[in-house]
């Protein structure tokens, strides 16, 4: 037998004539940025140690619903990797049929048996094994597989996309606090102003004009006011949505206009290989190129072997007995020859979808590579100006105390007191949008990079101070 199964391998080898010469991928992978030693961490919140933070991202991976249809898919690639590599493996079945039958008097067998009606009964074990010479059924698995390493990176994607959502609003959130509480001062400070003011026209010892303009800061003020309350609440409503929770479920966050988040102090941005999306790309081409070897193998023969032992009889009544033993056994053999260009058409798309794949790697590539470097720039402007602001606010602080300095000793009333709080408190709400932009583009930054290595973070400076 296993002669013949050579002879027919042989003689199917030698007549083939599907031939796939020609045919090949086009596209080349970009290469990454060299790789730092900073070992990496996916959970990249923890580096700003806010516990309020960590909890309502841990909420957030718990409920969405993205996560767990991502999850889902990455149970469907298993599963199907599952089917792929079972056809590495022989098959074992049983089967049995029962038929009544007549036969025609006019067929092949002549009276009396044609013309009869009788019973066919059968029951057999059946086996089935597929030679994989060519590797097409294991570079189906490989494709499999690689679809498995895919969908897991697309739920890291979706993981990260989400925490950094969920960071974004969070911050924000923090950001409107501290602006509300310093238009909260300034109103304070101007309405103050205004009764001095009015207090002062009273005696004739100054014009209308002052108290005008005062009042007119004030209405500014208030409509301020008006609308950081209504973002307070659309912050809220947003993340209590990413959270999978009612709107009221953002009501319990509590602001910390006093404590800024820490931010990490120096951030590698050749970290980009360890991206999400990256990864699943990279795993998309290498199941692409799983799939045209396997569609390359289809060029050449496929062997399989088959056998099957059981009974069969005339007569259900004698299946079982002795004489109505059967059995098979031999080789089947499927040789391309002629297909009218059907496997050639068929590779080259294979080799289409993964110069496709290719692409859309260095697409992702240079679009990380684009993201983290503006991120970078950024930041580093935003650095210099939070210095050069905290040097505004740390003179006009000095102005304030020497104002004060005079109105304690009984030189000045507290009118040049209240009028050097107020350009503070305009620097100080400057501050606040400076840090608020920074966290912005660090959040930026992590989803350029897929996440934080494990680095000393340092405090930032204070919303607020």
């Amino acid at each position: 037998m296993w002669r013949s199964i050579g002879t027919l391998f042989t003689v199917a080898l030698l007549t083939s004539c599907a031939d796939s010469s020609g045919l090949h991928a086009q596209a080349r992978k970009m290469p990454l940025p060299a790789q730092s030693a900073a070992q990496w961490n996916s959970n990249w919140w923890e580096s700003f140690h806010d516990r309020q933070l960590s909890d309502l991202i841990a909420t957030a991976l718990t409920n969405s619903p993205d996560i767990r249809i991502a999850r889902a898919r990455v149970r469907l690639a298993q599963r199907q990797a599952d089917i792929s590599g079972a056809n590495l493996g022989p098959t074992l079945d049983t089967n049995g049929s029962a038929v009544r039958e007549k036969l025609s008097p006019q067929g092949l067998f002549p009276p009396p048996l044609g013309g009869s009606v009788f019973n066919l009964g059968q029951l057999t074990l059946d086996f089935n094994y597929e030679f994989d010479w060519w590797g097409k059924n294991r570079a189906a698995l490989n494709a499999a597989l690689a679809e498995v390493d895919a969908t897991k990176a697309e739920t890291a994607e979706a993981r990260l996309i989400l925490s950094v959502a969920v960071a974004q609003s969070y911050f924000k959130l923090q950001s409107d606090a501290a602006k509300m509480a310093v238009a909260q001062s300034m109103l304070t400070e101007q309405q103050s102003l205004l009764h001095l003011l009015k207090l002062r026209a009273h005696s004739g010892l100054t014009s209308d004009l002052p108290m005008a303009q005062y009042a007119s800061g004030i209405a500014t003020l208030k409509l301020d006011i008006a609308r950081l309350s209504e973002l307070d609440k659309l912050d809220r409503n947003a993340i209590a949505a990413l959270m999978g929770q009612p709107s009221t479920a953002g009501d319990a966050i509590y602001t910390t206009a006093d404590a800024a988040p820490t931010l990490p102090q120096v951030i590698p941005a050749d970290l980009i290989g360890s991206r999400p999306d990256i990864i699943a790309q990279s795993m998309e081409i290498k199941a692409a190129s799983a799939l045209a070897d396997a569609a390359k193998a289809d060029f050449y023969p496929n062997i399989n072997l088959g056998a099957s032992v059981g009974f069969q009889s005339l007569g259900l009544r004698r299946l079982l007995q002795s004489g109505s033993e059967m059995a098979t056994v031999g080789p089947a053999i499927h040789l391309p020859i002629f297909d009218a260009g059907r496997l050639r058409a068929t590779l080259g798309a294979d080799y289409a979808q993964y110069d496709i794949a290719v692409e859309t790697y260095n697409h992702t590539v240079i679009g990380a590579m684009r993201d983290a470097n503006a991120a970078l720039i950024s930041l580093q402007s935003l650095r210099l100006q939070t210095q050069a602001e905290q040097a505004v606010v740390t003179t006009l602080e000095r102005t304030r105390q020497l104002a004060e300095a005079r109105y304690q000793r009984g030189m000045e009333d507290y009118l040049p007191v209240l009028q050097a709080e107020l350009p503070l408190l305009n620097a100080q709400q400057t501050r606040i949008d400076l840090d608020s932009r920074q966290l912005a583009e660090t959040l930026s930054l992590i989803q350029a990079l897929g996440g934080l290595p494990n680095i000393k973070p340092v405090k930032a400076v204070a919303y607020g101070k």
